[in-house]
């Protein structure tokens, strides 16, 4: 038997069990380290495990991906056109042309053709009287911005007056009767005539002021206000419906042109230079255009 007292650091320090002899323990000692070496811990083996089960399955959470090939394929637009059926077209229908009808008797060559393409008549004198007073009336209103001398705003205005007598009475006298007679809606005359009263008013009260009164320049512009309303109601209502009609308005030009010179002979030859050349620059000039 070996004795217990041994140098430090000697495996005998490393006894658990000192009752023991030295030999057994540094047998059991030498065994443990050999063994030690060729199997390996518990802890080893369960990281090897962790490992291996880390690789073999993917982590908690996440998303396989499905292949490309496991999705089912639609097809295209184009396949789809072209793997459609072809449409029949629909064969024509024949169609047939009726009976031409003949032209109704208040539409004919001569009342609905272009001013180009027949003769002056009534209308037109009265379209062109209509279209001058109007240059007239722009004229005034320029003179009134201006300031124009007394005299040649009273000369203008006693000329436009002049002009409005003498187209008034040639309506009221030959071209009313006359859309009367051919059936023209009575009451669409009387308004006009109505419509004249009240620019004869206006007339006077021009003819009778002076260029400095007071008002005298808005009764000049009220004037124009009404003869404008006036021309519209005619251009766009009556005339077209007396060109409809069975009037003679050639011959009726005549009748009024002789008249016309009667009542104010001067009155062309005073008139405006746009106005002489039947040019108007307000909505009556546009609205003859049409």
């Amino acid at each position: 038997m070996a004795d217990d007292k041994t140098k430090r650091g000697s495996p005998d320090t490393k006894r658990l069990n000192k009752s023991e002899p030295y030999e057994v323990a540094y047998a059991k000692s030498k065994r443990a380290k050999t063994s030690a070496q060729k199997t390996p811990g518990k802890s080893a083996q369960k990281a090897t495990t962790r490992s291996a089960a880390s690789l073999a399955a993917p982590a908690a959470g996440t998303r396989t991906r499905k292949s490309s090939s496991s999705r089912p394929k639609s097809a295209s637009p184009a396949m789809k056109r072209t793997n459609a059926e072809p449409t029949r077209k629909k064969a024509p229908t024949p169609t047939s042309r009726g009976t031409p009808k003949p032209p109704k008797a208040e539409k004919t060559t001569e009342n609905t053709a272009p001013r180009t393409m027949k003769e002056a008549d009534a209308v037109d004198l009265l379209s062109d009287d209509h279209l001058q007073v109007d240059a007239l009336f722009k004229q005034y209103e320029k003179l009134a911005k201006k300031e124009a001398p007394a005299g040649q705003r009273k000369t203008l205005a006693q000329t436009i007056c002049d002009m409005l007598k003498a187209h008034t009475a040639i309506e009221e006298e030959i071209f009313y009767p006359a859309a009367r007679r051919a059936g023209i809606d009575a009451d669409m005359l009387d308004e006009a005539d109505i419509e004249h009263a009240s620019a004869k008013e206006l007339i006077a009260q021009i003819e009778a002021g002076n260029a400095d009164d007071d008002h005298y320049d808005a009764k000049v512009k009220v004037l124009g206000e009404y003869i404008t309303h006036h021309v519209v109601e005619e251009h766009t209502e009556m005339f077209p419906k007396c060109r409809r009609t069975s009037m003679d308005l050639v011959a009726l030009r005549g009748e009024m042109e002789a008249r016309k010179m009667a009542l104010a002979p001067e009155a062309g030859d005073a008139a405006a230079p746009d106005a002489k050349e039947g040019k108007s620059s307000g909505m009556l000039a546009s609205l003859f255009a049409k």
